[in-house]
């Protein structure tokens, strides 16, 4: 059949993966300065791949089965991004293609001083210098101009932490110890979200300086129901895979998958849900291996896929070791459909080195269809001359959920909190730029879906 662009799936019968049993593992923020955090056990996933390298390269046998060695051994980067679109009208995830645009420079700037008198302060936990942080300051300051267009009683401002501060127990610190901010947008990674969760909730105080925390993009499942304090506006990453597998087999007619993930929680949690759901649909994993950043063998990876005639490649890990992944499978001369997570999106920002690569997102310009996608990717496009991403987008959808939050209730941090809560049960669903803003018990945003969006197609 091939590839259809643009085709809508809608996963009937196919009930998403839940947390229960999910792998666990330790974690950590990428900028707090610590070592790197090491799991218990090595991945049950790991293949010794150093025999295979051995017979293609045969002097380098010691640095591979070392750099396997470490592989088994390391926990790795926790990381998320994400991203959202509408849902199907039965409440099924719907999977579709999209083509991407490439992201293109400016930065919104966003103050880091303390809330002045009289002002509602949103906090911003993001790092700037971090690949793709300016979309999400764009996207808060873009909420930020809304809300004070609405004539509220309130008038809005937001800021982030000092500069200098990536690490995301000081960012939380800092941001909750603003008496003017009422709400965070943030954290973006899920490493981070998981450090600075104890911040916001203030377990030294007993909660008597609490603040609600709002992720954009961090989609780990074992933040589901993590804390009363945070909420998120992206699905979870086995929400995520399991509707790529579908994607896989239904519009790609892929059946013999290959599986190369980064040996953390993320990379093992999002390559099983893939797994099962796969499986299930009648594929099968015939390459389901760990790496490690900065210690991987690529072209031995490669070189099995080739051996094992995978028909598509799975790749949930980060986007610079994406490029040397796709690098590696091209060098082999046998190229295939690869799908990264959402991650992956930065390889937008290359569509001619990268034309026709995949990666899941929760949102894209191109094919966004609700008034309230529409108003907003117009009032992006003026203010900063190119589309909106995933990032702004989920980031618009979070500032804006604090800022209704505070006209609702008032000022109060608790009644802040609870009222988010209640949206999708007690108080109607938000229309969100990036599909209806509601709630499950867990925290987890309700009734969004996911795209899988190819770069550089026209």
């Amino acid at each position: 059949m091939g590839d259809h662009s643009h085709r809508r799936f809608v996963l009937y019968n196919a009930p998403l993966p839940t947390t229960r049993g999910a792998v666990q593992s330790n974690s950590r923020d990428l900028h707090d300065d610590m070592p790197p955090a090491l799991s218990n056990r090595p991945s049950d996933d790991a293949r010794p791949l150093g025999a295979l390298h051995a017979l293609r390269h045969p002097g380098q046998l010691l640095p591979a089965a070392v750099a396997l060695l470490l592989v088994m051994a390391c926990g790795g980067e926790e990381h998320e991004h994400a991203a959202n679109q509408g849902p199907a009208s039965d409440g099924a995830p719907v999977v579709m293609v999209a083509d991407s645009p490439a992201e293109t420079a400016g930065v919104a700037l966003l103050p880091h001083t303390p809330v002045a008198d009289g002002a509602v302060g949103i906090g911003v936990a993001h790092d700037p210098s971090k690949m793709g942080m300016k979309f999400v300051s764009q996207g808060v300051s873009l909420a930020i101009e809304h809300l004070n267009s609405r004539g509220s009683a309130y008038r809005f401002a937001a800021r982030t932490s000092s500069p200098g501060v990536t690490s995301a127990v000081q960012s939380a610190t800092e941001l909750r110890n603003d008496n003017g901010v009422l709400g965070v947008v943030g954290h973006s990674e899920s490493g981070s979200s998981l450090n600075a969760i104890p911040v916001y909730e203030d377990v030294e105080h007993d909660g008597e300086h609490a603040v609600v925390a709002v992720s954009p993009t961090a989609t780990s499942p074992r933040l589901s129901g993590h804390s009363r304090w945070f909420f998120r506006v992206c699905p979870n990453d086995l929400a995520a895979s399991a509707a790529v597998a579908r994607f896989a087999l239904d519009s790609l007619e892929a059946r013999r998958a290959a599986v190369i993930y980064r040996n953390d929680s993320y990379g093992r949690d999002w390559t099983a849900a893939f797994a099962e759901t796969f499986t299930q649909g009648g594929g099968e994993v015939v390459q389901r291996d760990p790496y490690l950043a900065g210690m991987t063998e690529w072209d031995a990876y490669a070189g099995y896929m080739n051996l094992r005639e995978a028909d598509v490649f799975l790749f949930p890990g980060s986007v610079e070791d994406a490029e040397q992944a796709i690098h590696a499978m091209r060098r082999t001369g046998r190229e295939i459909p690869f799908i990264g997570g959402d991650a992956a999106s930065a390889l937008a920002a290359s569509p001619d080195e990268y034309a026709g690569a995949r990666y899941t997102a929760f949102f894209d310009a191109s094919v966004a269809s609700s008034p309230a996608a529409i108003e907003f990717i117009q009032a992006f496009r003026q203010a900063y001359g190119e589309d909106p991403d995933q990032r702004a987008a989920l980031a618009y959808d979070a500032t804006i959920l604090i800022g209704e939050a505070v006209i609702a209730v008032g000022t109060n941090r608790q009644r802040i909190r609870d009222w988010i809560e209640k949206v999708g049960t007690d108080i109607p669903a938000l229309d969100g730029v990036a599909g209806p803003l509601a709630f499950d018990r867990q925290h987890d945003p309700l009734e969004r879906s996911v795209l899988v969006t190819r770069v550089g197609a026209s």
